[in-house]
């Protein structure tokens, strides 16, 4: 017998089980000397009762100890957390579309919830010692710093615009100092990256004590470095986030100035310092944690261009190599910034070509879809279009017009007559227009010179040249562009080319229908966009594999559809205006709007209001994510309407569901820290974007990230001006 208490790995556990292998070695040689079997039976029953209090815990113990003990992550969650962390910093989700987080809360990281497993992709550090919690600088850490509300869209742009000035003049006082511009990244004796030029120009922007705290031979993510990632420099910040990660970004690219980390000077910007591009402010998407080597490594106009201009409602903020800031229009093409941006290439491009100061008086916003709830048959149209800032003239009066297009024909007669070939009469609309542009003081005349343009073109089946011919109409008359637009891509018609249809630059068009078919969704033109994305069919690749072509099918079947259940919803909308407290008319119309058109701002009021219980529950949880956006709550939104869409019968359901969950999907993504949920998140999000379909404004998003349009803007982008005519070529 044993006395005394006993504990587990105490001791005495000890003890016991050092006696207890002693008398087991005894007690097996005793036993060879017995013969008989009752002998040896009474000795084993005395041997287990002197052994029941001595040795070690029971299977019971044993496994209390297991389930207290904190169970080491598998190395297949660690890597997948990891991979997930890398793959937030070179940015992914989307959207479509462009999302805002809020400024609060973006890194923080939740304790986990009694029993919840806590898995991290770092080591635990050890606690600071005193010194480290003392340790101030001249810059405060992030979370010090986060506004108390979320910034509007008139202050981030201030912020935005203050933050590239600054890092622009830094970037000139380097110059001036080294006759260089820094290396894109720090390298240390192993060639390997080490250290962003961001930490590179900290003495520049005033924080010299941050910049000794450094380690350039350490990469940016081990310490000490990766501590000071917090003391983000206010000049790096984004006024969209308030986090560790940064917008403003050097374009690293093989052509442009930072490719390869080489060494930038004077003389090798071969097209001058004042006629390259420099520095971008970057969409969300590409932003990087502020010390990591890592830029803008776009190789062409397609990378170069869906990397920017998401931010700032009129265009992107970018900065001259000789520090000067620009604004680059959403206006500009593709080929125009992909030139400003190379550095050795020779282009005629001069910067005052397509300069615009930063601070340019932003135009009105463009219509959207979301709305307040509609009280009459017009309220379904968006807001008025906004009118060019330049002064535009007066459409001509019908008798004038009549007047003017009779002298045109006798001064054109000869030539229009000899105008047989595509060719020539590619020629004879160029030579029309740039009579027009020139007929400043016969406004008249210059309006029917466009038109007859225009016809020309449309002969012709010369695409570019009849985009070219609306802007000009668009910029110098008072003219509705939707309308105008609108109006003469009816017309094309892809008949006249029978089966070559490799003449006309069919990107182009597609670009424009899609900005024009978007403008069709929002004023409920879906017969009129159905038309002209069928256009845009027509001349697109007849293969099957291809995704444009069949994306722009699909919208074409899309938007007929909606044109039908349009007029059906018609009637339900009547009803509810006439009676508002009618519930059934409420539902019916607010399913139209969300799963239909895919405008839910307008529609979750209505299915809040409406006699379908799931719905209505569905969307008053929804519209309580506005006014405080939790991003654990926003991911439980999403994963309802996921749930939802799973359940549903038919696939009128099924995938706007989808899309509402991936809208909350991208939101909750961009603020939660890296753990399962995001992991989780970021698995339905690449579910949801792989899928082709959808409602019409589902579609068009698709086509816009295929393109890189965006469609934000949609009626600014198809207004041009005198000043600066578009030209979206790719």
């Amino acid at each position: 017998m044993v006395y005394g208490r006993w504990q587990p790995d105490s001791p005495m556990d000890a003890s016991c089980r050092g006696k207890g292998e002693i008398f087991m070695t005894r007690f097996i040689n005793t036993c060879r000397g017995f013969r008989s079997l009752p002998a040896t039976l009474l000795t084993l029953v005395f041997a287990v009762i002197c052994l029941s209090g001595c040795g070690g815990p029971s299977q019971e113990e044993m496994l209390m100890r297991a389930a207290q003990r904190r169970r080491a992550p598998e190395p297949q969650e660690t890597e997948q957390i990891q991979d997930t962390g890398n793959e937030q910093a070179k940015a992914n989700p989307n959207a479509d579309q462009q999302i805002s987080p809020a400024a609060n809360g973006i890194n923080a990281k939740p304790d986990p919830a009694p029993g919840q497993l806590a898995v991290s992709s770092q080591p635990v550090a050890k606690p600071p010692t005193t010194s480290e919690t003392k340790r101030t600088f001249s810059v405060k850490p992030i979370e010090q710093r986060q506004p108390s509300t979320e910034l509007n869209q008139t202050a981030r742009r201030k912020v935005a615009q203050r933050n590239i000035e600054t890092v622009a003049n830094a970037l000139q006082q380097y110059f001036a100092e080294t006759k260089r511009l820094p290396q894109s990244y720090k390298t240390n004796a192993n060639q390997l990256p080490t250290l962003s030029w961001r930490v590179t120009l900290l003495p520049y922007l005033g924080h010299e004590d941050l910049h000794q705290q450094f380690d350039f031979s350490k990469p940016w993510n081990v310490e000490p470095n990766k501590s000071l990632l917090q003391y983000i420099p206010d000049a790096y910040l984004s006024p969209e986030r308030f986090d560790t990660n940064t917008n403003f970004l050097l374009p690293a690219g093989d052509d442009f100035t930072f490719g390869e980390n080489r060494v930038a000077r004077e003389k090798t910007i071969e097209d001058g310092m004042g006629n390259t591009i420099m520095l971008f402010e970057v969409n969300d998407e590409h932003a990087v944690p502020w010390t990591k080597p890592a830029d803008l490594s776009a190789n062409s106009r397609k990378e170069l261009i869906s990397a920017i201009g998401g931010l700032r409602e009129n265009g992107t903020f970018a900065a001259w190599a000789n520090g000067l800031p620009v604004l680059l229009s959403n206006t500009l093409s593709s080929e125009k910034i992909f030139q400003a941006t190379t550095h050795e290439k020779g282009e005629p491009l001069r910067a005052g070509d397509i300069h615009r100061d930063i601070d340019e008086k932003v135009k009105s916003n463009v219509p959207s879809i979301g709305g307040t709830l509609p009280t009459s048959k017009d309220s379904l149209k968006p807001n008025a279009i906004p009118k060019n800032t330049t002064a535009r003239l007066s459409v001509p009066k019908a008798g004038d017009i009549a007047e003017a297009q009779d002298k045109l024909r006798r001064i054109y007669a000869d030539k229009l007559r000899d105008a047989k070939e595509r060719s020539d009469k590619s020629k004879l609309a160029r030579t029309m227009l740039t009579d027009a542009a020139r007929a400043r003081l016969d406004p008249t005349g210059a309006y029917v010179m466009q038109t007859a343009a225009m016809r020309l073109a449309l002969e012709a089946v010369d695409i570019d040249l009849l985009i070219t011919a609306i802007d000009q109409r668009i910029a110098q008359f008072e003219v509705d562009p939707y309308r105008e637009n609108l109006n003469w891509l009816q017309q094309i018609s892809a008949g006249r080319l029978k089966r070559d249809r490799t003449q006309i630059r069919s990107k182009r068009l597609t670009k424009r229908v899609l900005l024009v078919a978007h403008i069709g969704i929002v004023e409920n033109d879906f017969a009129e966009a159905s038309q002209i994305v069928g256009i845009a069919f027509q001349f697109s690749s007849r293969n099957n594999e291809e995704l444009l072509p069949r994306l722009l099918n699909k919208l074409k079947a899309s938007l007929t559809t909606a044109d039908n259940e349009f007029k059906e919803a018609l009637s339900d909308l009547d009803a509810y205006r006439k009676n508002p407290d009618n519930q059934e008319t409420a539902a019916a119309f607010g399913m139209f709007l969300c799963f239909t058109k895919g405008d839910w701002d307008t529609g979750l009021p209505l299915l809040r209001k409406g006699d379908n219980e799931v719905l209505q529950e569905m969307a008053r949880k929804d519209l309580q994510q506005g006014s405080d956006p939790d991003p654990q709550m926003q991911a439980e939104l999403a994963d309802m309407w996921w749930d939802l869409g799973e359940r549903a019968k038919s696939v009128t359901y099924q995938q706007p569901c989808r899309e509402r969950a991936l809208h909350w999907y991208l939101q909750a993504y961009q603020l939660l820290p890296d753990s399962l949920d995001r992991i989780h998140i970021k698995s339905r999000i690449e579910e949801a974007e792989a899928f082709e379909g959808g409602n019409p404004v589902s579609l068009c998003r698709q086509l816009a990230r295929e393109l890189g349009v965006e469609l934000s803007n949609s009626i600014e982008q198809i207004t041009p001006n005198m000043r600066s005519r578009p030209n979206d070529d790719d």
